[in-house]
């Protein structure tokens, strides 16, 4: 498959110090193969070894910076099967705040719900989206079965007789604005309004959507954190070999249900901990009177959740729109291109799988295998989901150093080489 825009070119500089074999067959990928990275002088080397510098190389070796060097890196002798390698398919699950506070206006125009759902209707309207599924649930949800409220004024919770009517929102029931809670059921928000489905064909439905909605009642961070955690992972257990990652957007700070911050950190936590792993990331839209609590919250749940930190937007200054469409296309761009499918054949000998970068221009550069995530250096490299020596695995991961190397590369391709002994760092 071809990579979508936004690769970097890899220096295959940053290659030096990995060996190589060059005949197909099953090796332990416990042992690093030896080498010689001396290469025997500016045009010498010998048949098993690789050149730093010279610019001369043989059959079996190859020139890291010269201008010589010889053959396929892992040796002429080897012929191995290219397969266009196949991106792993994106699921996103959006969990969108369709809380009061987001009838707000913003610095550019409108309200931050219009800005917002402007820019996930930009969102899945693109091209090139292939390989990328969305769905969306909102919170608050109203609570099944709510009855009405008829107390309209408050000073605490009790004021409104107990969950019927409340929480107590600056002086009024929550109840009373809607007719019934916010419900603060997890199965509620664990089933989304438009199911995870492929782009562009989900597009219209996830718009239509949008366009059903609008501010309202408050906030129930908790609840809906936690229900489309739980879609994500029942979504990723039934589609083996996606990557699907939570994408929640909000403008406050929890106000009902469970609102302690630890209790939703450990939501995000536990949900990228798990198997399968499920990443969250965190999209806030603040006006500086808000204050840095939210953010606060937000980063702890990015960062809990795998995803660093969260996309926090100011909407006293800029396009917010723009802004947040943004902050979805990095999370796109971010889980997108880093991981492959494994091409079939290659189950039957996972010692005899390369990965080959072939840029726009210049010769194919092979990424070193490095074993695990953890072996992941500046260097970078690949390695397997799940060890092979352990378990199947059911994806090829870039190491980030890779990954970032890759992004921004137009017109580069990578391939899976199935049939000659794996590069090892």
């Amino acid at each position: 498959m071809r990579i979508a825009p936004h690769r970097a070119l890899v220096a295959l500089s940053m290659l030096g110090g990995f060996a190589m074999a060059c005949s197909a067959g099953k090796i332990d990928t416990s042992t690093l193969l030896s080498n010689t990275n001396d290469g025997g002088g500016a045009g010498g080397g010998d048949d098993s070894g690789f050149q730093l510098d010279g610019g001369g190389g043989n059959q079996d070796g190859f020139s890291v910076d010269g201008s010589g060097g010889g053959g396929n890196p892992v040796g002429d002798a080897c012929a191995g099967t290219k397969v266009k390698a196949q991106l792993t398919p994106l699921d996103l699950m959006i969990m969108q705040d369709q809380s009061g506070s987001m009838s707000d206006t913003v610095a550019s125009g409108g309200t931050k719900w219009q800005a917002v759902t402007g820019a996930i209707g930009d969102f899945v309207s693109q091209p090139g989206l292939d390989g990328i599924s969305v769905g969306i649930q909102y919170f608050p949800l109203p609570a099944s079965g709510g009855g009405s409220c008829t107390v309209t004024s408050c000073t605490t919770d009790a004021d409104c007789g107990g969950s019927a009517c409340g929480p107590c929102i600056v002086g009024m029931c929550l109840g009373a604005a809607g007719g019934s809670s916010d419900s603060c059921t997890v199965a509620d928000y664990a089933t989304p309004e438009v199911e995870i489905a492929a782009l562009p064909g989900v597009a219209s439905a996830i718009k239509a959507s949008l366009a059903k909605h609008g501010p309202t009642n408050s906030t129930p961070t908790s609840a809906a954190l936690q229900g489309a955690a739980d879609h994500a992972k029942a979504w990723a257990t039934a589609h083996p070999g996606h990557k699907v990652a939570v994408v929640m957007a909000t403008d406050g700070l929890p106000t009902e249900c469970d609102t302690t911050s630890a209790d939703i950190v450990k939501i995000a936590s536990d949900a990228y901990g798990g198997t399968p792993s499920i990443s969250t990331y965190t999209i806030g839209v603040f006006a500086p009177a808000d204050g840095s609590s939210g953010s606060t919250l937000l980063n702890q749940i990015s960062a809990a959740g795998g995803s660093s930190k969260a996309f926090t937007i100011d909407t006293s200054t800029g396009n917010v729109a723009q802004a947040f469409l943004d902050a979805l296309n990095t999370v796109r761009g971010t889980q997108l291109g880093c991981e492959y499918q494994i091409p079939s054949g290659s189950q039957n000998d996972y010692g005899a799988v390369n990965v080959v970068f072939t840029p726009a221009t210049g010769s194919a550069q092979y990424f070193p295998y490095v074993g695990s995530a953890g072996a992941c250096g500046a260097a970078g490299g690949w390695y397997y989901d799940v060890d092979p020596k352990v378990s199947t695995p059911t994806k090829i991961e870039l190491c980030p150093a890779t990954c970032n190397n890759v992004k921004g590369q137009q017109n580069a391709s990578i391939d899976i080489e199935i049939g000659c002994k794996t590069v090892i760092q």
